[in-house]
């Protein structure tokens, strides 16, 4: 295996394990342990590491080299907010432009992201890279007919971000709010389920399909925003305040 592959080999799995939460925020990354772990030399982790960097999924440690880079709610914020500018852009000029196929390409995926099971309470990290696969394709196809390449490659790079944000308060919630349970309990798992519901796919798909550009837009940002309200309030909730979630709304009890 020549240097260059062996590079990419150790930048796919370290952006693997951070992505599936499996190495939470925060966590050291030092180039002995990864390089004894990957069977490769540390010349390729130590690469992988600084293009890992490049990306930002990655940050200079004090003494170690490397950690994961951290997470916020207020960084979800404002990745949410960057991902509604460019989502809904792109969104409208694929309703605007998207053929039969385009509309094929929808319904299959909305129906893939119905026939997949919610990651809540599932064991292994296998199911929860399903159903971001899937969740993440329909979302894609959604634009898949938008006509610039920097906005859509803007979209993937958010979205990579957004990915290892959701995982940290799906699964390691106390590095975004210390005084969070890192168990879920019933009234966390209800709102996950909340946040994770087919209803609002649906809704966005049918406006999408039906070429109803403003009614799309408000759907995609109303799912967004709910999603939100509903993590944040899941993150109060683990830190012992008890909550009644409405969409759309939070109010404490």
């Amino acid at each position: 295996m020549i240097e260059v592959e062996k590079t990419e080999l150790a930048y796919r799995k370290i952006e693997k394990s951070i992505l599936n939460g499996s190495v939470p925020p925060g966590s050291p990354l030092r180039v002995a342990t990864l390089a004894k772990t990957l069977k490769l030399s540390a010349t390729p982790v130590r690469e992988a590491l600084a293009m890992l960097e490049e990306k930002r999924l990655v940050v200079p440690g004090t003494s170690c080299g490397w950690r994961v880079a951290p997470v916020s709610f207020d960084e979800l914020v404002d990745l949410e907010d960057a991902r509604l500018l460019i989502e809904q852009r792109l969104l409208e000029e694929s309703i605007e432009t998207g053929g039969l196929d385009w509309e094929g390409n929808v319904i299959a995926a909305h129906h893939k992201l119905l026939r997949t099971p919610h990651p809540i309470g599932v064991e292994g990290i296998e199911a929860r890279e399903r159903w971001v696969e899937v969740h993440d394709g329909f979302h894609f196809a959604l634009i898949a007919e938008g006509k610039s390449a920097w906005l859509k490659s803007f979209h993937q790079t958010t979205f990579l971000q957004l990915q290892r944000h959701h995982q940290a308060l799906l699964f390691h919630p106390s590095v975004i709010n210390p005084r969070a349970s890192s168990k879920h309990t019933e009234v966390t798992v209800d709102l996950l389920h909340k946040a994770l519901a087919h209803e609002h796919h649906t809704l966005l798909m049918q406006a999408s399909l039906d070429r109803d550009q403003k009614a799309a837009a408000t759907l995609l940002s109303d799912h967004v925003r709910i999603t939100l309200s509903i993590y944040q309030s899941m993150l109060e909730n683990r830190a012992g305040q008890t909550l009644n979630i409405h969409l759309g709304e939070r109010k404490r009890a």
